[in-house]
């Protein structure tokens, strides 16, 4: 995407990945298909990321996306960072590569754990406040959580805690519960968290939205009733319109916003909260469709549908649910 992220600028030039943006997203693509396929989750057991996979990942530098060179990390952008996010989000990867990835921005000053996070050494779970308690979203053999919010993150380590385990709509993702937190090991005093969080989260579920309507497309070709492809149906032609709508939308706004982001914009911040709410609602939308269009076997714990929706429901609370985000928007300015 062209630096060039003056209003003037944007009106005035296409928005088009470069050739080394699009490598970052066929290189993603490929290492979600072949590492985290989403055929993983029709089998048995625990499903967050295993060590194999987080070594391979840190040694590929996928942790290191975002991080700034003087730390070694790869200092590219929020573009690269969303392209990355959509590519997991279409496979419903673990939630531990958000947490990890993020958690290297808090451990910059600790040298020692930031290695151990970059080279996945370790893991991280991602934590909220969940009625007086912490919810840990993730990482079953987490060592650390990353808790964060609009003004700063923190990161905690969890030996010598004992989290009990609840049951979690996602069967992708394993979530526990703790009273309370100790002190943070690194703290980071900025939004900028938040930031890579909520867009990162927005690209998963744009990745969600996606393939819910490349799923029900492939359908439409190939099932026949009263001799025909459904694809030939209106009542089935709309929705499958409806949901590439859905998914333009806010894949469109995803872009803007790592483009403002990346920029330095002053109402980047509005564009990330505009870019989570569409992906929230196409994700939501576009997995209930796919599961509607499919008829009988959509509602089967064997199809990939019921795995996009519980995945939609999950990440549409993580880093701006609904009413927050509406809220926000409520007084939001956008820059001209």
């Amino acid at each position: 995407m062209p630096d060039d992220m003056t209003a003037q600028g944007v009106r005035s030039t296409f928005l088009t990945f470069t050739s080394e943006e699009n490598g970052i997203m066929n290189a993603a693509a490929g290492l979600a298909a072949d590492l985290l396929p989403i055929e993983r989750l029709h089998g048995l057991g625990a499903f967050d990321l295993t060590p194999a996979a987080r070594a391979t990942l840190g040694e590929l530098g996928w942790f290191a996306l975002s991080l700034p060179e003087q730390f070694g990390g790869s200092a590219l952008s929020a573009v690269e960072q969303a392209l990355f996010f959509r590519e997991m989000g279409r496979q419903c990867a673990p939630i531990d590569i958000l947490a990890q990835s993020l958690a290297v921005h808090v451990a910059t000053e600790n040298t020692v754990l930031r290695r151990r996070l970059l080279g996945g050494a370790c893991s991280v779970a991602l934590a909220e406040p969940a009625g007086g308690g912490v919810r840990l979203v993730g990482g079953a053999d987490a060592e650390f959580a990353l808790l964060a919010d609009p003004q700063g993150a923190g990161l905690y380590a969890l030996a010598g805690l004992a989290p009990e385990t609840r049951p979690g709509l996602d069967p992708a993702t394993t979530l526990r519960i703790i009273s309370s937190l100790a002190d943070p090991v690194a703290q980071l005093d900025t939004a900028t968290v938040w930031e890579f969080g909520q867009l990162s989260v927005a690209a998963m579920l744009v990745g969600v939205a996606e393939a819910a309507l490349d799923l029900i497309v492939e359908y439409a070709k190939v099932r026949e009733t009263f001799g025909r492809k459904i694809g030939a149906y209106q009542a089935v032609r709309h929705p499958c319109a409806d949901m590439a709508v859905r998914v333009e939308a806010a894949r469109s706004q995803l872009w803007y916003a790592a483009a403002a982001l990346k920029a330095g914009r002053g109402d980047a911040r509005t564009h990330l909260i505009a870019a989570k709410h569409l992906a929230n609602e196409a994700a939501l939308a576009n997995a209930d469709t796919n599961i509607q269009l499919h008829g009988g076997i959509g509602v089967t714990d064997e199809h990939h549908a019921h795995l996009l929706l519980k995945r939609a429901l999950l990440l549409g609370r993580l880093f701006g649910a609904k009413r927050t985000l509406l809220a926000e928007l409520l007084h939001a300015r956008i820059e001209d």
